[in-house]
Parts: C-alpha cells; sequence; structure tokens
C-alpha cells in the first residue's frame, strides 16, 4: 500500500484508497471552515425554537457588513483555471477566464488543450498538451508564486491521466503553501441520460478514472451535471434525494446542474454541509440542445460568485441568472453563446420557477419572513416560510401587534422605527437614514418623507404637532407625515431594543434602486409602475398570483399597499441572507435606544 512518491517521500499508492483517505479529509477541512463560517443555518426554526424576535439579534447584528471573499489577506490573489484553451469558440477555460475577468478577478490559464474551435463544429485544430509538457507548465508556474497567492483553482477539461495527476499534484502542492486556497472541479466528463454507464462520456474512459480519481477527492466543490454525477457514483439516478446522496458521497459541497425538475424547467441542486437546496428555472432552450459552453459558464459564474462572498447556494442562483441572461442573447439553434461584454457583465437576475422552493435538510416547522406595509385597515402583509415548508402567502393585520404575534422570524416594515429628538447637524429635517436613502432614489427622492421630532407626536393634530415640533427647534410638519403618526406610534409603543433583530425598518422605492440599479421608472400606482413592480416581484421568486387577483377590499388594503409589502419582503429576506444594505453605515439610536436605519 505504501510506496516512494514522486517526491522522494513515502506514500499511498493504491489509487481508490488515497482518494477517499483525501476525500474525507478534505471534507473535514471544508465542515470546519463552513461551521467557522455560518451564521446563518438554514433551519431557521431550530435555531430560533422561542419567541423568534430574541436570539435573532446577535445573528444579525452584522448583517449590514460586507461580504468576506473566501481569499487570502492582502490584495486578492488569481484564480488558476485548468481547462481548455480555444481561440476561436466561447468554451472551456477561455469562456472561464472571460468570466472571471468580467467580475474584477485575476487569473492564470494551465492549458490541458490547445485547440482552434470546439471539436462539435467540425476539426479543431492545435493540440492536446502531452503529459510532460504540461507538467512542465505546472511546475513553471509553481515557481511564479501564483499557487500562494491564489483564491482559488478551477479544473475543468481534463485530456489525460498523465494531466489528472499532475492536476492533483499541483493541487496538493498549492494546498501546502495557502491550505485556505479554493478548490472547485468542473468534471468535464460527458452528458447523456444519467445511468452511470460509459455512454455519454466525452473523454476516454482512462482520462474519465483518473480525473475521478485524482482531481474530485481534492474539491472543495463539485460542478457536474446529472450524468457526470450519476457516472461518478457509478450508478443511474432518478430523483433529487438520489442526486444529493451520490454528490454527499463525493465532495463536501456541489452544484449539480441538469438535476430533476418540472417539464419546461431546469434544476440545480445546491449541496452543503447540513443543506439542500434545489433551485428550478426557466428553460431557456425547450426541446433544443443547450450552446456549447453552458456548464463552464455556470461554474465561473458560480465561482466568481462565491468570492465575493455569496453562499454556494446564492451563488447557483447567480451563475443561472447568468446563463439565462446569456441564452437570452443567443440566437436560436446557434451552437456557440452569445458571449460580449455586455452579456456578462450586465445585471442579470435568477428567476425561479413560480412556487419552487428549497428542500432542507432539517427543519421541522415553518419559520417565516414577513413583509409588512402600512394599509387603510390596518397592515398588508407577505409572509414566505425560510424553511420552505408552507408556499408565500399574504395576510391583513388590523394592529402591528398582531404581526408580531404571528411569530415570524423576521419583519421588514415600511414604516419609520426609532424618532429624532433634534434635527440633523447641517439643520435638515429627518434622519441620517432618510438622506442616504435619497441619495440613492434620485427622481424619486420625495417618496421619502422626513420623520419629525419626537416632541410632535404628542400633538393630537397636525396644527398641535407642527407647533410641538418648532418648539422642540424641528421644522414643521407635512400633510404626509402626519397622516403615518398613527402607524408611526404603534410601532413606537411596542418596539424596543430588544426586539430590533427581528424588525427592521425599510423602504420598496430605496429597495428598487438597489436590486435594479436605478430608481423605479414609474409611479407605483400607475398601471405602468405596477407591473413594473410586480416583475421585480417575480423575478425574485414571488408568484405574481399573490397580488393579482387583489385579495383584499380595497377599503381595508389598496393593490399598491400589498406590492409595497411585497417589497418589504424581499428586504426581509436579503436580511435573513445577510446581504441587505444598512442605511447609514453606522446608524445613531435615538433617545429611546431604537437604531435609526433602513435596511434595503
Amino acid at each position: 500500500m505504501l510506496g516512494l512518491g514522486r517526491n522522494g517521500v513515502f506514500e499511498i499508492q493504491d489509487q481508490r484508497v488515497r482518494a477517499e483517505i483525501l476525500r474525507l479529509c478534505n471534507r473535514a477541512r471544508l465542515v470546519a471552515g463552513h461551521i467557522k463560517r455560518r451564521a446563518q443555518p438554514r433551519g431557521w426554526g431550530e435555531r430560533l425554537a422561542s419567541h423568534p424576535c430574541q436570539d435573532y439579534k446577535r445573528a444579525m447584528s452584522r448583517a449590514s457588513l460586507p461580504p468576506h471573499p473566501s481569499s487570502p489577506s492582502g490584495p486578492a490573489g488569481p484564480v488558476i483555471v485548468i481547462s481548455s484553451q480555444l481561440a476561436g469558440s466561447p468554451v472551456g477555460g477561455s469562456l472561464s477566464v472571460r468570466v472571471l475577468h468580467g467580475a474584477g478577478i485575476e487569473t492564470c490559464l494551465a492549458p490541458t488543450v490547445s485547440f482552434g474551435r470546439h471539436p462539435g463544429l467540425g476539426a479543431p485544430g492545435g493540440a492536446v498538451m502531452d503529459d510532460a509538457a504540461f507538467a512542465s507548465l505546472l511546475d513553471a508556474l509553481k515557481a511564479t508564486g501564483a499557487p500562494q497567492r491564489a483564491r482559488a483553482i478551477l479544473t475543468g477539461y481534463i485530456a489525460s491521466p498523465g494531466q489528472a495527476r499532475a492536476a492533483a499534484d499541483f493541487i496538493r502542492a498549492a494546498r501546502a503553501v495557502n491550505p485556505g486556497v479554493l478548490v472547485m472541479a468542473d468534471p468535464i466528463l460527458g452528458d447523456g441520460a444519467p445511468d452511470g454507464r460509459d455512454a455519454g462520456l466525452y473523454l476516454r474512459r482512462d482520462a474519465a478514472r483518473a480525473l475521478a480519481e485524482e482531481i474530485v477527492p481534492l474539491a472543495d466543490i463539485i460542478t457536474p451535471n446529472l450524468y457526470e454525477l450519476s457516472w461518478l457514483a457509478g450508478r443511474a439516478i432518478t430523483s433529487r434525494e438520489g442526486a444529493e446522496a451520490a454528490a454527499r458521497a463525493l465532495a463536501p459541497a456541489a452544484l449539480v446542474t441538469s438535476a430533476p425538475a418540472r417539464d419546461g424547467a431546469i434544476g440545480m441542486l445546491a449541496i452543503e454541509p447540513g443543506d439542500c437546496v434545489h433551485l428550478e428555472t426557466p428553460d431557456a432552450a425547450p426541446g433544443g440542445r443547450a450552446p456549447n459552453g453552458t456548464g463552464d459558464l455556470f461554474a465561473a459564474s458560480a465561482l466568481a460568485a462565491q468570492l465575493a462572498g455569496a453562499s454556494w447556494t446564492d451563488a447557483a442562483r447567480a451563475a443561472a441568472g447568468r446563463v439565462s441572461h446569456v441564452l437570452a442573447h443567443t440566437p436560436a439553434g446557434d451552437r456557440a453563446l452569445a458571449i460580449s461584454r455586455e452579456t456578462l457583465e450586465a445585471p442579470a437576475v435568477f428567476r425561479p420557477m413560480p412556487f419552487t422552493h428549497a428542500r432542507t435538510g432539517r427543519a421541522a416547522r415553518p419559520a417565516y419572513a414577513l413583509g409588512l406595509d402600512g394599509a387603510p385597515g390596518g397592515w398588508a402583509g407577505v409572509f414566505y416560510d425560510l424553511n420552505a415548508l408552507e408556499p408565500p402567502r399574504t395576510a391583513l393585520f388590523a394592529r402591528f401587534q398582531d404581526a408580531l404575534d404571528t411569530g415570524a422570524q423576521l419583519i421588514a416594515v415600511d414604516m419609520p422605527i426609532g424618532l429624532p429628538d433634534q434635527p440633523l447637524p447641517d439643520g435638515r429635517a429627518g434622519r441620517a437614514c432618510e438622506q442616504a436613502a435619497r441619495e440613492r432614489l434620485g427622481v424619486r427622492r420625495n417618496s421619502i418623507f422626513p420623520t419629525p421630532l419626537r416632541a410632535a407626536f404628542a400633538g393630537a393634530s397636525r396644527a398641535e404637532a407642527d407647533a410641538l415640533s418648532r418648539a422642540a427647534g424641528g421644522k414643521g410638519v407635512a400633510a404626509q407625515s402626519f397622516a403615518l403618526f398613527s402607524k408611526i406610534r404603534e410601532i413606537d409603543a411596542l418596539m424596543t431594543a430588544q426586539l430590533e433583530g427581528c424588525v427592521h425598518e425599510t423602504h420598496p422605492e430605496t429597495l428598487i434602486a438597489v436590486l435594479t440599479g436605478a430608481p423605479a421608472v414609474h409611479g407605483k400606482t400607475t398601471p405602468e409602475g405596477r407591473a413594473e413592480r410586480l416583475a421585480l416581484l417575480e423575478a425574485h421568486g414571488l408568484p405574481r398570483t399573490l397580488f393579482e387577483p387583489h385579495p383584499f377590499n380595497t377599503r381595508q388594503a389598496r393593490p399598491d399597499d400589498l406590492v409595497d409589502a411585497g417589497l418589504c419582503l424581499l428586504t426581509a429576506l436579503r436580511i435573513a441572507a445577510a446581504q441587505a444594505i444598512c442605511l447609514p453605515d453606522d446608524p445613531p439610536r435615538d433617545g429611546r435606544g431604537l437604531r435609526m436605519a433602513i435596511w434595503v
């Protein structure tokens, strides 16, 4: 079992034993890092077993901080791509490099082959890198110091067993000097029915077997399609559960494409220690074969998102959105993806199938996020189960207390929380969070009304409130602001600093500007504005049927109240994913100790 290795040290010679030991060691390493990093487990109900607005405060206290890429300290290092180089086709390592460059990530490409075009388009030209030349290339790359600085290593097309062994040696050497380097293995093996057999292989079987034995056990995450997963597992896969079990046996984490899905949908599985999330997005090429390079685009896009701080589940969503965006610009029937700066860098949104929810491994009961907006009859609300046991639903509450009593883990409400005791230092009315939000709203800055001083809320009429505000050194009270007094008083009477981990102030129009990069084009009460906002809600997973037809009597809640509640829910979901922005970065507190912040 032991023998003298190429580096002059004893090593395990049995490939299967060595692969299993490497896989288990790598799993332990990633699980340890996962436990250390993970502040928000998917099983929300397990962590928040008591009242949701208590222990949650600590978990959310850092939610406004920027994500932390899993890179070494100091200047960001490169991603080392070990894959194919094609001069005239946007596939393989050539495409991976373009995707990563588009995300502002430095790369080093170590080509396994150098072709003129994809072999599916005709004679590719060029040549496969012979084993000795490839090994010497990697040795020279090591000498540059790139492995010490690398943020990640992405492996793709491997042409021979010798290349697989050389790549594995390179990864081990990189880990020796840079233990935190992330290794993503995109096992480009083939396509076809997920039966575990050789018929769908693109590679020679010996090269495929070497990739499976040498590289996959070293990976932190693998990104196979369903056929590749079945071949690596050596068995047919017919269900999501079967795919999850196969992936967990191979690597600590996996993004599985072409997973079992409904008709008209493309399925994906995002698998991490303790989590398995199933995602579905509409099939962008129904009935047809996807263009060459779609898998390369997905893997590189997911890696770029993860290096920017996303979880693997959110990275899968981002990658699926990028693939859909590129496919939407690719003419039907084309074998080559429409790759350009616009298709790689323009905003791209994951568009889930309606009523598709994550399946999680630990959740035993629902855990709700709730978006709330003030309405004539009280409060319009939209619920979302963070544990995906129930579909989204709408609700109407007579009192804010009734919304709290639902036991929602997260509430995002479009109403001021925290009242200023004095004007801003520059004399302007309102709070610092409102000024920060206005800066993002451009032409829609007037959708935020300045919150009057706390003294004004003792007034029984607008005239009395106006006089009290001015007496306290503030400005007059606008009619729009006074119209909100009863709702603001209602929240203020209930709100405490202990509740702020659960209850967050948000602003729908500011959220739109953050999500789309620009303020809404149309007002929310116009048909165009309603269509604009419903499209955004759909793009983020809330089905249109929640809002159309409008489910409430308009004397109780107007259609735009419910849409605003849906947008508030999106903020709650962003807070749950630690993606929300806190305005301002370091929010002040009012005289009662309440945080004055807008979350989007």
